[in-house]
Parts: C-alpha cells; sequence; structure tokens
C-alpha cells in the first residue's frame, strides 16, 4: 500500500514555500533582475559589432531615408582606418535632429543626447546640416582647425564638404542639402585625461583630414570615382 502523505507534513512543504517568497521577494525579484540583466550585457558584448568610428550627424529634420545614412557610413569608411583590426571597417553614423518644427521635448532630449556623447568622448567626428552647424557653434563645442591642423590653410570650425572631393563618389549621388564636417573641442576638456578619447580623437582627425584631401584608406572598385 502507498504510503499517504500525512496533512501535517503537507502543509509544512506548503508553507515552506510560501515563506521563502514572502520572506525574501524582493531578494528573489533583485536577484532575477540582474541575472536578466547580466545575461543581457553578455549577449550584447559577444554580437555586438566593433565600431572604427562613431560619428554623429546632427540635422533638422530626421533622415527618413535608411540608404542615405549608410550612403555616409560607407563613404566614411573609405577614409577610415581598422583600428579594432578586425579585418573591416565599421562606421556609425548617428543621425539626431533639433529642428524647430519638432516637438520641444524631443529637441531638447535630442540635443541632451548629443552633448551627453560629445562630453563623454565617444565622439569627435561631427556632420550636420546648416541647423546642426549653428547649433554646434552657440554651444562652444567645436575646437578651431587651425589649432588642430596648423600644417594647413584650414581655418575656422568646419569645412563644406560640398566643396571636396568628397561627393563625386556614385555613393553620394542624389544626396541633396549642404553637408558640413567638423571636429568636437578636445584640448582644454576632461576628455584629455581619457587614453581611449585620446584614440577616438587621433582617429576622428585622421579621417578628417583623409576626407579633406581625398587621401583614401581602403577602396573597392566600385567605390572609385
Amino acid at each position: 500500500m502507498a504510503k499517504q502523505e500525512r496533512e501535517a507534513d503537507k502543509y509544512v512543504k506548503d508553507k515552506w514555500y510560501q515563506n521563502i517568497w514572502y520572506h525574501h521577494k524582493a531578494k528573489i525579484i533583485i536577484v532575477l533582475f540582474l541575472a536578466v540583466a547580466i545575461f543581457a550585457f553578455v549577449y550584447s558584448s559577444l554580437t555586438k559589432s566593433d565600431i572604427d568610428l562613431y560619428v554623429i550627424y546632427i540635422t533638422a529634420d530626421p533622415e527618413v531615408f535608411g540608404e542615405r545614412i549608410s550612403s555616409l557610413e560607407t563613404s566614411v569608411g573609405i577614409f577610415t582606418e581598422d583600428i579594432t583590426n578586425d579585418g573591416k571597417i565599421s562606421v556609425f553614423v548617428d543621425n539626431i535632429y533639433i529642428g524647430a518644427n519638432h516637438e520641444t521635448d524631443q529637441v531638447y532630449k535630442n540635443k541632451e543626447r548629443i552633448m551627453t556623447n560629445l562630453r563623454a568622448g565617444t565622439c569627435f567626428l561631427i556632420l550636420s546640416d546648416e541647423t546642426g552647424l549653428e547649433y554646434l557653434i552657440s554651444s562652444d563645442s567645436l575646437c578651431l582647425l587651425e589649432d588642430e591642423f596648423p600644417d594647413t590653410e584650414l581655418t575656422g570650425y568646419y569645412i563644406d564638404l560640398r566643396e571636396t572631393l568628397f561627393f563625386d563618389r556614385p555613393l553620394m549621388e542624389g544626396f541633396e542639402g549642404n553637408l558640413y564636417m567638423a571636429l568636437r573641442q578636445f584640448k582644454g576638456t576632461i576628455a584629455e585625461l581619457n587614453s581611449n578619447s585620446l584614440k577616438t580623437f587621433e582617429q576622428s582627425k585622421n579621417v578628417f583630414l583623409n576626407i579633406l584631401t581625398n587621401r583614401t584608406i581602403n577602396i573597392k572598385p566600385d567605390e572609385q570615382n
């Protein structure tokens, strides 16, 4: 005959599970949250591709055509070195809009995101339209080009890429409007104290000068002029 479980024993076991949840509910939730967070972080670290260059592209309106962003990433990538040594060039162009025709709250958040990235030293090469350029100059975010490139004739805070050979490539055909390129201020900022920021800044300076002088680092046959 199967041994029948006493009601008292069953009560004790049920109470044990109930007590664990009752007394340690907060701890259990925290542990589960941390476990999920750690898993997400590890998964992201293992699957994300390394970025050779992060570029902020500031415009009045959001770029609705993904092909234009892809064209920018590929075009800038032609002048970018493989600093991650993974055998491929990865440029990420982050389009952030700040035009007055959009909701004030969202524009404020976007401007905060721009400043956060610039202060953190994660981005030094900046592309923009007229609206983005005006904002950057008014916020004293840009370096004087004559200070960073004393052996050139560069002056001011930016260059107009329409006056370079950057738009002569097939990838940039159909790209309307002006496109300006600038560098985030580095000297005299807290970013000077960070070795990673210094590496990013030097990479950005090299790409800036490569684009200006049309010095290609890596180029495919179908990307020739």
